[in-house]
């Protein structure tokens, strides 16, 4: 017979998860966004979804696991007066293929993917659980709507993603570098010997990008792009004599800090 007791369903449950208790962390190649601790508005917990294989056998149908599917996974952003944010995930968007030119700087795109974190938070604010994204890039960076009747409201957008995998804490099988702590790992930026990319064109502001990893030396390199925006990497790589990467962002509000990881 069930408990009706709301006192012992008081004593069982813990008050539960909250939706509105959670971090999103992401690094690309253009830096890494501080900002988005304030101004992601919206994030998932992805699904995990296995296809189905049906073997029939005497008129019934045995049902079998098939692959391992990965949905699109979508951010909502609260957009800032200067729109910065937006500007980024433009720019990252515009690297794999150029909007007046039909052109890209990278001839293996995979060395324009980043990485990125979801995680859910405890009451006190610990992570409880996350998901890290690999091989990430910005499929859409969607429109903001705008209109004499939108009064009393802050606009924001959505950025869709595409990413080949996702690992989570929970899961007995782990890949080396997913801490879910920060955004960067393995497959998170592939690629020996790209260069990291500065914002063009938000008044000057230089900035420095500093990864530190684990294991040996390597080397870092990043270069600005266009108008005054200038970046300058530094990376302490994993693995001895492998190149790794240092990218910085260019923001109208100073300098910021990048990351490094090896290829």
């Amino acid at each position: 017979m069930a408990d009706s007791s709301i006192n012992s369903f008081m004593s069982a449950f813990d008050g539960g998860s909250r939706p509105n208790l959670y971090s999103v962390t992401l690094a690309c190649p253009v830096g890494p966004l501080p900002q988005l601790q304030f101004f992601c508005k919206a994030a998932t917990l992805p699904s995990s979804i296995l296809g189905e294989v049906n073997v029939p056998y005497l008129g019934r149908m045995a049902k079998y696991p098939g692959d391992r599917q990965f949905e699109d996974w979508t951010i909502d952003i609260i957009n800032d007066q200067g729109m910065s944010l937006r500007n980024v995930f433009e720019y990252w968007n515009e690297l794999f293929n150029s909007y007046a030119g039909n052109t890209t700087s990278f001839p293996n795109p995979r060395g324009a993917f980043g990485s990125a974190t979801v995680a859910q938070l405890s009451r006190n604010y610990q992570v409880v659980k996350w998901y890290q994204f690999f091989d990430l890039w910005p499929e859409n960076v969607a429109a903001v709507q705008l209109g004499y009747d939108q009064n009393d409201t802050v606009s924001d957008f959505q950025v869709t993603f595409k990413y080949s995998y996702f690992v989570t804490s929970s899961s007995p099988f782990q890949v080396n570098g997913a801490t879910g702590v920060g955004a960067v790992g393995p497959g998170a930026v592939a690629g020996a010997g790209a260069a990291g990319f500065g914002i063009p064109g938000f008044g000057g502001f230089n900035s420095t990008g500093v990864g530190v990893g684990a294991g040996s030396n390597g080397s870092g390199v990043a270069v600005g792009v266009g108008g005054s925006g200038n970046s300058v990497g530094v990376a302490v790589g994993n693995g001895g004599g492998k190149s790794s990467f240092g990218f910085g962002i260019t923001t109208s509000k100073g300098n910021s800090f990048g990351f490094g990881q090896s290829g």
